[in-house]
């Protein structure tokens, strides 16, 4: 079996058989093709928004946005800033960020877990492995950037908000607050997907450890529970 056709079985049981391929990341951990595809499909819908979104439009709804509670001479520096940069160097510097943002966040995700394994279990697992648990279970999230994509072919005005482009967020389909609401950056980055891939994180860190679910949702949900709790905590102070 050729290696891509191995890691296609791979991404085909990590969605339908998770034990089986847990297992054989275990003993075989790789990480490069579900990083990639994670970053490049989650950074597509972005590039595509910038190639077709109505700029000036863009740029008056993230000055509204962002203007509560702020003096019309803090609104006039904000929209001065956002004026003064084009098009493409926004979207540029949204892709670059997209790309650079999640492998980083995976990197720190598998140091926790290394660590945490180093300090609780008596079998040491590397880092390696641990990277590519990471990278592996977080594969549903490949299906939030398909869906984002079509969502920006679908917006045939050009009036589509860069924090709406994914439609499966639960924001979007169920709770529909507004920018200017304080619960609005938490909640709007949480999707299906997102829950999905936390589950198998958790089922992964168990299998590995033998460790209870409990326990092990204790510790693989511990980092995510405290970024969102504080987050959550300042914006409502």
């Amino acid at each position: 079996m050729t290696q891509s056709a191995s890691r296609f079985n791979t991404f085909v049981n990590i969605l339908t058989a998770p034990k089986a391929a847990l297992i054989e990341l275990k003993q075989q951990p790789n990480f490069l093709f579900p990083l990639i595809s994670i970053v490049l499909i989650s950074a597509l819908p972005i590039g595509y928004y910038f190639t077709k979104v109505d700029f000036a439009w863009l740029i008056d709804h993230m000055v509204e946005t962002q203007s509560v509670g702020k003096s019309p001479d803090e609104i006039e520096g904000m929209r001065k800033g956002l004026g003064a940069m084009s098009q493409t160097v926004m979207g540029i510097s949204s892709i670059i960020g997209a790309i650079l943002v999640t492998p980083i966040i995976y990197l720190l995700i598998a140091l926790y877990l290394f660590l945490v394994n180093k300090i609780l279990d008596r079998e040491a697992i590397s880092f390696r492995s641990w990277f590519s648990l990471v990278c592996w279970t977080a594969i549903p999230v490949v299906f939030t950037g398909l869906a984002s994509l079509v969502n920006v072919l679908l917006a045939t005005d050009g009036q589509l908000a860069l924090d709406s482009i994914n439609p499966i967020s639960f924001n979007n389909l169920f709770i529909h607050l507004i920018p200017s609401d304080p619960l609005f950056g938490p909640i709007n980055n949480w999707d299906p997907m997102t829950i999905w891939s936390l589950a198998l994180a958790v089922f992964g860190y168990s299998l590995w450890t033998q460790k209870s679910l409990i326990k092990s949702a204790v510790v693989v949900l511990a980092p995510t529970i405290i970024i969102y709790g504080t987050w959550i905590a300042v914006v409502l102070k």
